[in-house]
């Protein structure tokens, strides 16, 4: 083995080094299909469950039949790792969007593709393309900060306080100490 972690082999902790050959893919081609056949019955079972307001666990809502089979997933996850898949590269006739139109359309009724456009106002999400990528960094003090700092300033501002309003008693001492002085 080359040092990676075949259970998270997708993790970047899990790279021997930050310029190893596995960080560049960001798709892994070895999936175990076992695991995901697995996770995905799962996840379909528990969305069956959510829509039949099903909570009686003895019974089993979907059978193998229903969820898609080992040999579906192999090929699906084969083709996704051989095919870019990038948001600024998929139009409405890319091989990616057409398989899943395909492969959806053997299991749901009514399927449509629709592109999504942002709005220019408010986008609601933005894709950045690899030629041009905006990165806005803000350097945020701790609320800690600010706390000490409004402590510090209203002890300074007390002090001043307390020593102008402390003025006409020190001239009052001052002027009987110099009159006792002068007598």
């Amino acid at each position: 083995s080359s040092g990676i972690n075949a259970e998270w082999p997708l993790r970047p902790g899990n790279f021997p080094a930050h310029n190893s050959l596995g960080r560049l893919n960001t798709f892994d081609t070895s999936v175990d299909v076992d695991k995901l056949y697995t996770h995905t019955h799962i996840i379909a079972e528990g969305i069956a469950r959510y829509i039949s307001d099903l909570s009686d666990k003895s019974v089993t809502i979907l059978d193998d039949y229903l969820v898609p089979n080992r040999a579906l997933l192999s090929r699906t996850v084969e083709f996704l790792s051989s095919t870019q898949r990038a948001a600024t590269l998929l139009q409405r006739d890319s091989p990616v969007i057409l398989h899943l139109e395909q492969t959806l359309s053997k299991y749901a009724s009514e399927v449509m593709v629709s592109e999504l456009k942002a709005s220019k106002r408010d986008p609601e999400f933005q894709f950045y393309d690899q030629s041009e990528t905006k990165l806005f960094a803000y350097n945020v003090k701790p609320a800690v900060f600010d706390l000490f700092l409004a402590i510090a300033v209203i002890a300074y501002l007390g002090t001043v306080y307390l020593c102008v309003k402390s003025i006409p008693h020190a001239m009052t001492y001052l002027y009987q100490m110099k009159k006792l002085k002068s007598s």
